[in-house]
């Protein structure tokens, strides 16, 4: 690759005649309501004060080093690093901790999403900004509130609580400052680095993060103990009809974005693993109670590292990911072309995704889909020690 072409790659100039909410105000007036459209214009106003400023800034503190180090800690808080690193807890026995830190940041995601995508508001503008990125994805979304801070919001407060409500568990003191810091130093390294970057600006950070604090509270703060016994205490099958449904209804509700916005699509997969972690949990806490290993709950993957040591340990991690990948490539293809033998599809070019229909067929292809990842990691409760990999 040649410097030229690796530049391209990591650096974005002059995009506005690509990014997505930089039409004129007359095209989003004669489509939003009032109360939408003047929302958005408010917010537009203090975006485009702050650009100069954010450039100036940006171009004070730029260089080579940080260039590469903000590039590319970017995917620390990247939805694909969050779906490889949240099944981890579950293959180590730690069911709450799985079902903590996906649900903040399905919820995260999904209203960062639908606010996105309601809002309609751009990036920082570029110039001044240059926009340091390794996803073009990613740069086609609007940018009002920043994703990346919102999940590292809600997964910084998760650990911070964590930590606090096991203080006494630490041998000294030491232990858990180190955590703390860690998690401080993660939390604003990736929040400064979207300014940095010049894909956020401090309106984006500030929603952000309000609501990665919102998804923490939602769940950890008022409705985990009430929502896990619902899931994990009811054997009725109107309980996870009962949240299908209801899951299914924030994607009715998702507005609909004016420019070709890919947000929806992240916020689509996210409830379907949501969709998938309540059902598996529910149907392994209620059912298939006689194959629990004795001392661990019925919807818990066993795990113990006594028994099998850091090989062992390591292989379940590497055939959990074997599990969750085969599933994520053969799925797809195979739901579609089972729908193609029923009604083929007429595809439509270059049609947002959040525009189509919510009863089209590819919006429950993808729930399904995504469902099956929490499924299959749950199912390792039945699947490694098929492999000698179990615990006893």
């Amino acid at each position: 690759m040649t410097k030229q072409s690796k530049s391209s790659t990591q650096e974005l100039t002059n995009t506005s005649s690509r990014d997505s909410g930089l039409k004129s105000d007359s095209f989003y007036r004669s489509r939003m309501s009032p109360t939408r459209f003047k929302i958005r214009r408010a917010l537009l106003t203090l975006i485009n004060k702050e650009s100069p400023a954010l450039g100036r800034l940006q171009k004070k503190v730029r260089g080579p080093f940080l260039d590469l180090y903000f590039l590319y800690s970017a995917n620390l808080g990247a939805h694909m690093f969050y779906v490889l690193m949240c099944p981890l807890p579950g293959w180590f026995g730690r069911m709450y901790l799985l079902r903590d830190s996906v649900m903040i940041l399905g919820l995260g995601i999904y209203l960062t999403g639908a606010i996105k995508d309601y809002l309609c508001l751009p990036r920082p503008k570029s110039p001044p900004l240059h926009r340091l990125t390794l996803s073009h994805y990613t740069a086609k979304e609007y940018g009002c509130p920043s994703s990346h801070t919102a999940n590292a919001t809600s997964v910084c407060l998760l650990v911070a609580s964590m930590v606090i409500s096991n203080w006494s568990s630490f041998a000294n003191w030491s232990g858990a400052f180190c955590i703390l810091a860690f998690t401080a130093f993660y939390f604003i390294s990736l929040v400064f680095g979207r300014v940095y970057c010049g894909m956020h600006g401090c309106v984006d950070l500030a929603i952000g993060v309000l609501i990665g604090w919102l998804a923490f509270a939602v769940r950890v703060l008022w409705l985990r103990s009430a929502w896990d016994n619902l899931i994990l205490n009811n054997s009725s099958l109107l309980v996870p009809v009962g949240l299908s449904l209801f899951y299914y209804f924030l994607i009715w509700i998702n507005p609909r974005p004016l420019d070709p916005c890919p947000c929806f699509e992240d916020g689509v997969s996210f409830i379907g693993v949501l969709i998938g972690l309540d059902f598996v949990h529910w149907l392994f806490a209620n059912y298939f109670t006689q194959y629990t290993v004795p001392g661990y709950h019925n919807s818990t993957v066993p795990f113990d590292f006594v028994q099998l040591g850091l090989a062992k340990s390591v292989l379940r991690v590497i055939l959990g990911v074997l599990l969750v990948v085969s599933w994520k490539v053969v799925s797809k293809p195979a739901l579609q072309k089972v729908c193609n033998l029923f009604k083929p599809r007429k595809t439509v070019p270059n049609q947002c995704y959040a525009c189509v229909s919510r009863t089209d067929r590819d919006i429950f292809i993808r729930l399904i889909v995504y469902a099956g990842i929490p499924t299959m990691v749950v199912c390792g409760k039945f699947i490694f020690p098929l492999f000698g990999l179990g615990v006893n």
